[in-house]
């Protein structure tokens, strides 16, 4: 320890400087997600990337050391996604895929908080005020620029993905497997281990046009009507109800199965259509593809093992 205490001084300086940070950081992610986030789910370019700016705008403010900004918005967004993930607000898939997104709003707004601050805050003659003028105007462009993204959206979209599957198995047979599945067993892929809905069993009661499937999973079900039954070719089915445990923002619309005698083997191709209330677009569907795309070959490997040796 130095004579004079300057290092224990400083410690307490950084920490200080830290809690303040983390805390700015907290109120505004945390509160920013509430202050615009609606219960239909619907997530677009203020939450993703406004409120991340805000935030990081706002911590760039309070904290002054580089160092200082940096582990605040790190540790906030820990804190942030705790919060939200223990209240059921998010679940982890979702955290984990919108992270990329979060981490260029964060960054671009301490930049520009810097910016400010260095060149026209820490120049004016009442500094402290005009910050704290400025961190209570924050929340009213965010309640603005959210009113502007509603007014303006196009509404949800609908994204469909399609996955095949070829198997040394009759077409009768794949059917049969298809139409009920008592125990549907594979490998869980990282995504399912952190959230991803696992299915477990699916259940067809009524067969033709009209009838009730029901897909449960390890969380939660989805119901479906068969809107289309050519044995043994082809089914669809209509999402009528689902519960399914943290993903507000998406629901399925539709599901069908093609089934085609290819040579030796038959080819089995599934399609699933969605409805996503995020955006923007460009960024969110590939990774609600690949979503989709896990659940299907799941699903298909679970059906190629119960196949096996069938003829």
């Amino acid at each position: 320890m130095a004579i004079d205490g300057k290092p224990r001084l400083d410690r307490r300086n950084l920490l200080w400087g830290l809690t303040a940070g983390v805390a700015t950081a907290v109120v505004f992610g945390a509160g920013g997600f509430f202050l615009v986030y609606n219960g239909r789910g619907d997530m677009g370019w203020v939450l993703f990337l406004a409120v991340p700016i805000v935030t990081g705008f706002a911590v760039s403010l309070v904290a002054r050391k580089r160092n200082i900004i940096i582990a605040s918005l790190i540790i906030g967004l820990i804190f942030c996604s705790a919060i939200l993930i223990a209240i059921g607000a998010e679940g982890w898939v979702c955290v984990i895929m919108s992270a990329p997104l979060l981490a260029v709003g964060l960054a671009l707004g301490a930049l520009f908080g810097w910016l400010l601050r260095e060149m026209v805050i820490d120049k004016a003659r009442k500094s402290g005020t005009l910050t704290l003028f400025i961190l209570i105007v924050l929340p009213f462009f965010l309640v603005g620029a959210n009113s502007s993204e509603r007014k303006l959206s196009s509404g949800p979209r609908a994204e469909t993905f399609t996955d095949t599957l070829m198997v040394d198995a009759p077409p009768e047979s794949v059917w049969n497997e298809l139409k009920s599945m008592d125990n549907v067993t594979a490998s869980k892929g990282l995504l399912m281990k952190i959230g991803l809905p696992v299915p477990v069993s699916c259940k067809t009661e009524g067969e033709g046009v009209g009838g009730k499937r029901t897909c449960y999973f390890e969380s939660g079900f989805i119901e479906e009507r068969i809107t289309e039954w050519k044995y043994p070719n082809s089914m669809k089915f209509e999402i009528t109800a689902s519960e399914v445990p943290g993903r507000p923002w998406l629901t399925f619309r539709d599901a069908s199965y093609e089934i085609q005698r290819n040579g030796d083997h038959t080819m089995v191709t599934r399609h699933t259509t969605i409805i996503s209330r995020l955006s923007p677009a460009w960024y969110w569907r590939r990774l609600e593809g690949i979503g989709v795309h896990t659940e299907h070959q799941y699903l298909f490997e679970a059906v190629a093992s119960n196949l096996k040796g069938t003829k």
